[in-house]
């Protein structure tokens, strides 16, 4: 549901840049405790990026794929996949320390304040590249207990 509002928020902005948000959603998805909001400042902040990228980059094709599923860890995996540019080789390690950036104007906090938000939840953040070209930004947060439960 969260990424599905996250995502309404940020159609607009999406289609200004020729960008298309492409949705593979599992339903239903165990619960997880999350703050709705601060959640959904990291969606936002991964999918902006990710339009910024393809629009820098003049990606031919810009599609973003926001993908939600079960992991076999007993989690809830949020992926936003885009057809940029991928992750640059020589920051790839260093993408979620704060002040460093790839952008000419950015500032280099956001990936670290969402990194912050998503482990204060028990989660991880995580960057890969996408097979075919982009990236891949992977949110993994814990099932909540009771829904842990409620399987068994």
């Amino acid at each position: 549901q969260i990424v599905r509002e996250t995502a309404g928020l940020m159609t607009a902005e999406a289609e200004r840049e020729g960008a298309r948000l492409i949705f593979a959603l599992a339903n239903p998805l165990p619960r997880v405790h999350a703050d709705a909001v601060q959640l959904e400042q990291v969606i936002v902040n991964l999918v902006r990026n990710a339009i910024e990228a393809m629009a820098e980059a003049s990606s031919p094709v810009r599609e973003i794929t926001l993908r939600t599923m079960p992991t076999a860890e007993g989690a809830v995996e949020i992926a936003v996949e885009d057809t940029g540019p991928g992750l640059p080789q020589i920051g790839r390690e260093r993408l979620f320390e704060p002040f460093f950036t790839t952008k000419t104007d950015g500032v280099g906090l956001g990936l670290s304040i969402s990194q912050s938000i998503v482990e204060a939840h028990g989660g991880r953040l995580t960057a890969a590249p996408r097979p075919g070209g982009g990236a891949v930004f992977r949110i993994t947060l814990p099932v909540a207990e009771e829904a842990r439960h409620a399987a068994a």
